[in-house]
């Protein structure tokens, strides 16, 4: 489950509650009955079974399934100089799956490569919050409601931050949209008539202020 957090400058702070595995590896969030899907960085190199197109600086081009450092043809041919390309793309990655299981624990996770301190699974009668120690019933390594917001308690307080420049800007927006206004009241009050001592006393200022003000405006 993901959970969206500030948007700041544009950008959104997201974060989700990640599994975790005993290699480092993690997962991306998303299960089934195949079990957790593996997560993948942008930056990742191919790995066997990704479908990959390598460039070499010569124009030329070698394209089919990534295998142990080598690429495997459509054609049969094994092509293994993978080494000097000038760039590699895949345009298709393998999906990896592993059990659910395997999972050893969760974590909070964020877009921007963040993460929190590790809560470990256990079986259901070592279950202690407190101590960081969590389990889930059935076969799945889903967190229930409570535990995952027992997670993202850490990522709440790393983006409290952000929450507060959210809040910054949309204060600031609400003013500027309120002094548009109010400068486009003032317009419509004077060419009806109104005078400057007018404009002070609606406005809450003197005459000479709301004159400073709006006259340069005009």
């Amino acid at each position: 489950m993901g959970w969206m957090g500030p948007v700041v400058n544009g950008q959104a702070h997201e974060g989700w509650v990640v599994p975790l595995f005993a290699d480092g590896a993690q997962g991306a969030g998303t299960t089934s009955t195949r079990g957790v899907l593996m997560a993948r960085r942008p930056d990742d190199g191919p790995r066997d079974g990704d479908r990959v197109r390598l460039a070499y600086r010569d124009g030329g081009t070698a394209e089919g399934l990534w295998s142990d450092g080598t690429i495997l043809r459509g054609d049969g041919i094994v092509h293994s100089h993978t080494s000097r390309q000038a760039a590699s793309r895949w345009s298709t990655r393998r999906r990896e799956w592993r059990p659910d299981a395997a999972v050893v624990g969760w974590a909070a996770d964020r877009t921007c490569g963040w993460r929190g301190t590790c809560w470990t699974r256990v079986p259901p009668e070592l279950a202690d919050p407190a101590a960081r120690r969590l389990a889930v019933t059935g076969p799945w390594a889903d967190l229930d409601a409570a535990d995952e917001h027992r997670v993202m308690t850490e990522w709440r307080r790393h983006i409290a931050g952000w929450q507060a420049l959210e809040e910054v800007e949309q204060a600031a927006a609400r003013q500027a949209a309120a002094a548009r206004a109010l400068d486009e009241a003032v317009r419509a009050a004077v060419a009806a008539g109104a005078s400057e001592a007018d404009i002070g006393r609606a406005t809450g200022v003197t005459g000479r202020s709301a004159t400073e003000r709006w006259s340069a405006r005009g």
